[in-house]
């Protein structure tokens, strides 16, 4: 049925509800009434001398609606059925024919008119209220004319076919009615499909909500407009890879991979360039070149000269351009060459005559102060190890070949000794997040000491330089359960010792922030946070305060963060303890107390009786409760009554309620 059939069988409907009313207030042994009704729609063309489109006017076609009421009554009864007819009508010749009302309401504004034709015969009721009961028809009849006006303008059914702004309803070619909305200032409404024409980005029957770009990719949910993408996805359409930590704020994701700002590097952009990369010739420790043997540099960009040229030349890409009178590759004296150094000893080997006596060997520190020393080998020596020196020192070597007595002219060289490495490297305190580093300190002079923490997977890393009166040192900020290895350095200058190095491991992390919830009589639900280090399992402990039935434990896999403890007792007092274990080592435990509910108790049951008394029986709670209340009353609920019982000793405990 159509939108337009609908709206008469309505129409009729409430009509027939006021007829039925009508029907009830006249006694069936009375009066009948017949009611004939019809409806009849006007083309605009009779009315307004033709229609206009939906776009060229905005009136209505009018419908009209026909009611004809018969209301036949009694022949035996003698009376006129005139509402206002006197006693000389009743007794006029044209008794025997039928009296006509007519009645027209309109409703401009809707354009619908009812039209009434009541039809009463004469002398055919003897009722003495009929007249009084008509004019209450009537009345009912106009109050339901004005019903059906205000409805029709509040109802719809498909479109409305006026704008909403003025709250009309229009009819459709197809004779539907509805109700034209505003489309939310985000479309236009069409008559064609009878309904809003969207504007881009916007959807819905009146264009209210917000489309997300792309519809979200297929890898977000959209929420008012916009898309909360996907884990692995980001962009306002979620169509972009997102890159790992979002580049740490520090660069560009593109396809899912980062280009970093300049100053910084990685899969994340979570780690410091080095300058210029160290050369390809270290390795880069957080924003730190660490050169390979031979280069030197912040960016390990200069080659190293050997023995810094004996400071008789300068050094150019890993070459000695030395000054006039010295030669070799350390720019030592002719036929004095330095064979090997370390941090106490100093090897030359020169060439000399064969007819020498012995030779001697000069040796003193460059520094301010320092000592001369000799020392003297035979003649057929070629070569000499200068022992007991300071480490990191600069000495001035002279060697003088003796013959009769006399000495010769010296070869020289510059050799400086190399800086010792650290001795005593040990752990003092280790926990999940730090580490304090010991070691022995030097009797020499140098410039200060550098420590490295680099992890086993050689990501990352902290570096710190201390001052030389530093023995020790308490790194922070380390993972819990990560291997490390520890590096000591001592440094001088742009000279650097050999490191000593030892592995630590700091402890792992157990579970924090512990929470126990939705505690019954048996039953508790365990919360925790997860620790941050890789462990093999988790424990979880509990038992009685106080150690009575001992502990109840279970090993939990690691991404358990929450667990329901059973089959505790009523009203007691309990601890549990979370801690996380890897191989053979455990975590700190951490813990919290939680109390259960008392449970109720059971099996409530009824003893003897009088009239004036009741005996009741119930099992005791399996919580150490100290009495019981009991609330009575009648089963009217008038008065309620309350007794307290003292707990008794034994399974059960008994009552009388008087």
């Amino acid at each position: 049925m159509g939108a337009d059939g609908e709206t008469v069988v309505l129409k009729n409907m409430l009509i027939g509800v006021n007829l039925i009313l009508l029907g009830s207030m006249l006694k069936p042994s009375e009066c009948q009434l017949e009611v004939t009704t019809e409806r009849v729609q006007r083309q605009a063309v009779e009315e307004e001398g033709g229609a206009d489109s939906y776009n060229t006017s905005g009136k209505e076609q009018p419908v009209v609606f026909n009611h004809v009421y018969n209301i036949n009554v009694p022949l035996d009864s003698l009376c006129s059925s005139g509402l206002e007819a006197s006693a000389e009508q009743e007794m006029s010749a044209e008794d025997e024919v039928l009296t006509e009302y007519m009645g027209q309401t309109s409703d401009h504004a809707s354009q619908v008119t009812f039209t009434h034709r009541i039809n009463l015969p004469k002398k055919a009721c003897p009722c003495a209220s009929s007249a009084q009961v008509l004019q209450e028809l009537l009345s009912r009849i106009e109050m339901l004319e004005r019903e059906v006006s205000v409805l029709r303008d509040q109802c719809t059914s498909n479109c409305c076919q006026q704008s909403a702004a003025t709250g009309r309803v229009w009819e459709s070619a197809a004779g539907q009615l509805d109700y034209i909305p505003h489309c939310s200032g985000h479309g236009n409404f069409s008559l064609e499909s009878c309904g809003c024409i969207c504007d881009q980005g916007w959807f819905g029957k009146n264009c209210s909500e917000p489309y997300c770009p792309l519809g979200c990719s297929s890898r977000g949910v959209c929420v008012d407009g916009q898309c909360i993408c996907d884990s692995e996805y980001s962009g306002d359409d979620c169509s972009e890879l997102r890159c790992p930590t979002d580049c740490s704020s520090r660069g560009l994701c593109v396809d899912g991979e980062c280009v970093c700002e300049e100053a910084y590097t990685g899969e994340g952009c979570s780690e410091l360039r080095c300058p210029g990369d160290c050369s390809g010739k270290g390795r880069c420790t957080n924003g730190t070149c660490l050169c390979q043997e031979g280069y030197t540099g912040e960016d390990c960009g200069q080659q190293r000269c050997l023995n810094a040229c004996s400071g008789r030349g300068h050094c150019q890409e890993g070459i000695c351009f030395c000054e006039e009178g010295y030669q070799g590759p350390d720019c030592s004296a002719e036929d004095l060459r330095v064979a090997g150094i370390s941090d106490r000893s100093i090897e030359l080997e020169w060439d000399g005559p064969m007819a020498v006596t012995e030779y001697v060997i000069s040796y003193q520190p460059m520094a301010l102060g320092g000592l001369q020393l000799q020392q003297r080998v035979p003649g057929d020596w070629s070569g000499v190890t200068i022992s007991e020196l300071e480490p990191g020192l600069t000495y001035n070597i002279s060697v003088y070949a003796v013959i009769s007595n006399i000495l010769s002219l010296p070869i020289t060289a510059k050799v400086a000794t190399h800086l010792s490495t650290p001795q005593g490297l040990r752990f003092k305190t280790i926990t999940e997040t730090t580490v304090e580093v010991q070691w022995e300190p030097f009797s020499f002079s140098f410039d200060g000491w550098e420590i490295s923490f680099i992890p086993k997977n050689n990501e990352g890393g902290v570096i710190a330089q201390l001052p030389s009166d530093v023995t020790s040192f308490n790194q922070t900020g380390l993972k819990p359960g990560e291997e490390y290895t520890v590096n000591v350095v001592a440094l001088k200058e742009q000279a650097r010792s050999p490191p000593t190095s030892a592995s630590v491991s700091t402890v792992i992390d157990g579970p924090t922030h512990i929470l126990v919830r939705d505690v019954s009589d048996t039953v508790a639900f365990v919360e925790w946070t997860p620790p941050r280090a890789k462990v093999d399992f988790i424990l979880l402990k509990y038992g009685l305060v106080g150690g009575e039935g001992g502990k109840t434990t279970f090993r939990l896999q690691p991404p358990l963060s929450q667990y329901s403890v059973q089959a505790l007792r009523p009203g007691s007092q309990y601890e549990v303890w979370v801690s996380a274990v890897r191989g053979n080592n455990e975590s700190e435990s951490t813990t919290t107390q939680f109390t259960t509910e008392i449970d109720a108790p059971k099996n409530l049951r009824l003893g003897s009786r009088t009239a004036t008394s009741l005996d009741l029986e119930w099992d005791n709670s399996e919580a150490e409760v100290q009495e019981y209340k009991i609330v009575y009353s009648t089963l009217a609920g008038e008065q309620y009554h309350e007794l307290l019982v003292p707990k008794s000793i034994g399974p059960t405990t008994r009552a009388t309620l008087t």
